[in-house]
Order: C-alpha cells, then sequence, then structure tokens
C-alpha cells in the first residue's frame, strides 16, 4: 500500500472537513455567511467545493433545499472552468429533482430551477439542451426554468426559440389541468418578451440577424390554440396567465402582416376580463408597438367606469 499521500489529496480533505464543518452549524448560524464563506472557497477551490456540495446533495435529506442555495452562491461567480462532469452531475442532479413527483416539496424543485437557471450564466447550451430534453412531457418546473432562463438571459435564448416553440406545440394536447397550462403560458410570456427585445437589441447579439417570421410562424399555432381552447377557463390564476402570455404573443405577431384577424379573436374575451375585476387584470398595459414601428397599436383606455379596448391603425 502506497503510503505516500499527494498534496492535492490533502487539500481535497481540508476542503471536504472544512465545507461539511460549515453545513452542520447551517441550523445554528447565518445561513448567508455561511453560503459566503464557502462560495469564498469555492473561488481556489470550485471543483473541490462542488463535489462536496453533490455529495451532500444526494445524502442530506434534511438540508437539500439550503445546499441548493449555497451551490446556487458557488456557482454565482465564474465557473467557466468547471470539470463537465460535474457540469453535467449538477444539470442531472437538479432536472432530475425537478421532475421528482413523490416526496419531494415545491420549495426544493424552485431551489433546484434557481440552481440550473445560475449554472446557465456560463453553460446555458448545456442547461438548455437538457430543459429540451424534457418537452415531450408537460412537467411543470421544467417549464419554471425555461421561463426564467428566457428572463435571466434573453439574447441567450434566441437561436432556441423556434425549436423550443415547435416542442412545445407537440405537446399542447397534453397540457391539460390548470396548474400545467399556467406553467406553459408563463413560458409563452417570457419567451415571447425575449424575442421583443430581440428585436430592438439583435445588434447586440454575435450570429446574423434572424426574420421576424422564424419567431411568428411556430409561435402563431400555439397562440391559436390558446385563444381558441383555453379563454373558457374559469381559475382566476389561469385567466391572468393567460393575459400575461396574450400580450407579448400579440406583440410578437405583430411584426409579420396576416395575422390581425387571428391576431385580435380574443379582445371580446379579454373586455369581459376587465369587468370581472379590474384590480387584478391590466389587459392593456403589454403592447408598446409604437416604440418598434409596427403598423397596429392595440392601447386601452379606462374611462367613465367603463373598460374597452381600442385598435386603432396608424403608419409604421
Amino acid at each position: 500500500m502506497n503510503k505516500f499521500v499527494t498534496e492535492q489529496e490533502v487539500t481535497e480533505r481540508g476542503v471536504y472537513n472544512e465545507v461539511v464543518s460549515l453545513l452542520a452549524h447551517m441550523a445554528d448560524q447565518n445561513k448567508n455567511k455561511i453560503a459566503l464563506r464557502i462560495a469564498s472557497i469555492a473561488k481556489t477551490k470550485l471543483a473541490s467545493v462542488v463535489r462536496v456540495l453533490l455529495e451532500k446533495l444526494q445524502q442530506d435529506e434534511q438540508n437539500k433545499i439550503d445546499i441548493y442555495y449555497i451551490l446556487e452562491n458557488v456557482l454565482e461567480q465564474d465557473t467557466g472552468g468547471l470539470e463537465r462532469r460535474l457540469l453535467y452531475k449538477i444539470i442531472s442532479l437538479a432536472s432530475e429533482q425537478m421532475r421528482e413527483t413523490r416526496q419531494v416539496t415545491n420549495e426544493l424543485k424552485v431551489a433546484a430551477s434557481n440552481t440550473l437557471v445560475m449554472l446557465a450564466r456560463c453553460y446555458f447550451n448545456d442547461v438548455m439542451s437538457e430543459l429540451r430534453c424534457h418537452l415531450n412531457l408537460p412537467e411543470e418546473f421544467i417549464l419554471v426554468t425555461l421561463g426564467n432562463l428566457s428572463s435571466a438571459y434573453a439574447l441567450k435564448c434566441i437561436r432556441f426559440v423556434r425549436m423550443t416553440l415547435y416542442d412545445m406545440d407537440c405537446m399542447l394536447e397534453l397540457v391539460n389541468d390548470s396548474r400545467m397550462r399556467q406553467a406553459f403560458c408563463g413560458v409563452l410570456e417570457k419567451w415571447s418578451r425575449a424575442v421583443n427585445f430581440y428585436f430592438t437589441n439583435w445588434e447586440k447579439c454575435s450570429f446574423h440577424r434572424m426574420d421576424a417570421s422564424q419567431f411568428c410562424d411556430p409561435i402563431l399555432p400555439i397562440y391559436a390554440h390558446v385563444t381558441s381552447n383555453w379563454l373558457t377557463c374559469e381559475e382566476p390564476e389561469l385567466k391572468q396567465a393567460i393575459i400575461k402570455a396574450l400580450g407579448p404573443m400579440m406583440s410578437l405577431l405583430l411584426h409579420k402582416e396576416g395575422h390581425q384577424d387571428q391576431l385580435f379573436k380574443p379582445i371580446s374575451w379579454l373586455l369581459e376580463q376587465y369587468k370581472e375585476n379590474t384590480d387584478v387584470f391590466h389587459i392593456t398595459k403589454f403592447i408598446s408597438s409604437s416604440e418598434q414601428g409596427l403598423p397596429y397599436v392595440v392601447s386601452g383606455q379606462y374611462q367613465d367606469n367603463c373598460h374597452w379596448l381600442k385598435i386603432n391603425t396608424k403608419e409604421a
């Protein structure tokens, strides 16, 4: 047996013992301070710290949410040199946790989702690839994470918009319950916002400019399905999710002519929502077409307790 211990092994053991000791005192000390201390260790010993946290995520059933929080803090720094094996392990573990259906709280799924979003800062393509692998079936937190990715990294999403929308279109018929539809609408809202942001900031992307039809064509059938099949819902939370999605989707689709008849199909439904609850539904604040040089503007006015939408046309 080799009695000699390498310097790297000594370092690994030291990091392991220190991180484990800090994790053991999470219940007694300020979690933020512990997270900052472990993140500080990771600045020079990233792989060693990540290995410990991954091990504890698989072993510690009581503190997984806190460990994910600490891992998220570690990943907030420059992790461009993270070993691929560790990268794939984080992605796989967090993805599996989000899709777990037994004895897993939503808080834990949120923690796993937030970790993936943070990891995507340096490894966007890898995280996006994992999420798209699971778009054959509707999974709430896969959809939630997709939406959060586009909010955090709008321009990075652009190359994936077309294929992601086609994936979502393929699973539309399986999105049956209210909670899943809310998550689905969340993706539609946030990815549509990302595309609208791209239209005014395309020069910041390193790839060639993409035509509006590349986004409008795949989202139109989804818009048609939502407006044809989901507007009869009664749940207030779903109604609000639909409204929040319709605005950015309309704004996106207005970049391509020929969709106006279909675009304004849900206007009468939107008017009904104003009558029901003016405090909850802010229908008309979402389109800013005049700033985007579009030929159509949708605006809303509130006057003498009458709530109505006014559709104008004007020169681009």
